[in-house]
């Protein structure tokens, strides 16, 4: 069972209380290290190996719990974002989430057919997962590998595209150098599944679909949370500059430093 109703004797009162107990995994949040280009280009390769495994192995009498339609957090469903627009308050931010929704609509919905499909982690953010130090002997920088993966909620049917996309964004949050961080992740992406020229073409909107998604529903949900406003802000701090610089920057500017430095990067390695 995922949760528990307990009876809980505190002395004075006696409450019945959700119980949630969940395994242990060892290792460190990539959250408190800093992501260097190996360790990033470590996440794509992981990225993409996990959606493989559940896409060829995965067999379950109930997977098509996956299939979860109305689902906000799927980038399928990013013009559903329209109902909660009017949280973000700011007329320029309004507008290229506008923007975004529009872009999406008009180039990325047409080719969903060409995508190909697989089941989504879909919350690959910097706080899921876990990894290990992995420094050889002597070395001079501290190296870490990704030893596991957490939150498996928001679990749901997509394409390879979608998960590279989420990655790349929550990757983009805490990076000192958020650009380049995108092209190591995918080169590591590309080492297991190598992009089709659609899935290509449709990488920056889709980045840029997570970061509306992450940032217009955070606003939202402050709305209906205020008490719980600095964890529901976390992406927030950074998301809106790095959406802005995507926008101003376009699409291929932006796709030049990602293409360029997996190209780079795989060239060096």
């Amino acid at each position: 069972q995922n949760l528990s109703l307990e009876t809980i004797d505190y002395g004075s009162t006696i409450e019945e209380q959700a119980v949630r107990l969940l395994t242990y995994l060892p290792g460190t949040p990539l959250a408190k290290i800093v992501a260097t280009p190996e360790m990033l280009f470590d996440v794509g390769k992981m990225a993409a190996n996990i959606d493989k495994m559940l896409a060829e192995n995965f067999q379950h009498p109930n997977k098509t719990c996956f299939e979860r339609g109305q689902f906000i957090w799927n980038l399928s469903n990013t013009p559903l974002l329209q109902k909660y627009v009017h949280a973000v308050k700011e007329e320029e931010l309004q507008n290229i989430i506008e923007g975004v929704i529009t872009q999406y609509e008009t180039f990325v919905l047409p080719n969903l057919s060409c995508f190909r499909k697989c089941i989504n982690h879909g919350d690959l953010n910097d706080h899921n997962i876990l990894v290990e130090k992995n420094s050889s002997p002597g070395s001079i920088q501290e190296q870490y590998k990704v030893s596991g993966i957490l939150d498996f909620s928001d679990m749901s049917y997509g394409y390879y595209i979608f998960e590279l996309a989420i990655t790349i964004m929550y990757m983009m949050i805490e990076s000192n150098d958020p650009l380049h961080a995108g092209g190591y992740v995918l080169a590591g992406f590309e080492s297991v599944i190598p992009l089709t020229a659609e899935e290509k073409d449709a990488l920056f909107f889709l980045v840029n679909c997570r970061f509306s998604q992450s940032l217009v529903m955070a606003r939202y949900s402050v709305l209906l949370c205020p008490e719980n406003e600095e964890y529901l802000m976390i992406t927030a701090k950074t998301g809106w500059k790095h959406l802005k610089t995507l926008h101003n920057m376009g699409k291929e500017a932006v796709e030049k430093i990602w293409f360029e430095t997996a190209d780079s990067y795989v060239a060096n390695h």
